[in-house]
């Protein structure tokens, strides 16, 4: 498997990790290398993971099966992912200066942080303290382990993914701040919300067909 469909993998798996950096960039949230630290190794933990349980499973199955099954499962998350931006944008927008009070359930935080990741900085200090960056990598690491999953299973992915992905997670973050910083526009990713399913589901019919 190329490095270029690894890396093409990782850029649409990624791209909520560039809009959580560019809502911390316009909310002057600080984001710490300790933390970033963290959510790479969030990152890599989850993409060798998932990569494990898939070469693990893969050994049960027909390999066509196998192919196959993963190919629809990277279809069904793309479209999965252009549903829910779709919906989301289509939702009426409350008060955004309501925030609603926040109950320390983990599932519960890690969910509101994958619709808003300015919800990972629970004591409101405008920094990700490494604690706070668990949750946060937990948050965008859910989408990049099922995609790894579904890949791996069509078929075994490089030794080297794990530390690609976590590099392009961490640097997507960086760059998201920074690109908030430079006053880039802050509904980027607004102007582009399907990109990331359409890429998951081209990916998935490369390897279908």
């Amino acid at each position: 498997m190329s490095i270029f469909y690894v890396l093409l993998l990782g850029l649409a798996v990624s791209i909520d990790a560039f809009a959580a950096g560019v809502a911390y960039g316009i909310k002057s949230i600080k984001l710490p290398a300790k933390s970033l630290a963290v959510i790479g190794v969030i990152t890599a933990l989850s993409t060798g993971t998932a990569m494990a349980f898939a070469y693990y499973l893969g050994s049960f199955i027909n390999t066509a099966l196998a192919v196959a099954a993963g190919s629809l499962l990277l279809i069904a998350i793309g479209a999965w992912n252009i549903f829910h931006e779709y919906i989301t944008n289509k939702a009426p927008q409350g008060d955004p200066t309501a925030k609603p009070p926040l109950k320390l359930r983990i599932g519960r935080i890690v969910i509101s942080i994958m619709s808003d990741p300015e919800t990972a900085d629970l004591d409101r200090s405008r920094s990700i303290s490494p604690s706070e960056a668990l949750l946060l990598g937990l948050a965008l690491g859910l989408d990049n382990m099922v995609a790894t999953f579904a890949a791996a299973l069509i078929k075994p992915l490089p030794l080297y993914t794990p530390a690609i992905m976590t590099f392009i997670q961490m640097l997507l973050i960086a760059v998201g701040i920074s690109a908030a910083a430079r006053l880039i526009s802050a509904d980027l990713k607004k102007r582009f919300p399907y990109v990331p399913g359409a890429i998951l589901i081209i990916l998935g019919i490369i390897r279908l067909v």
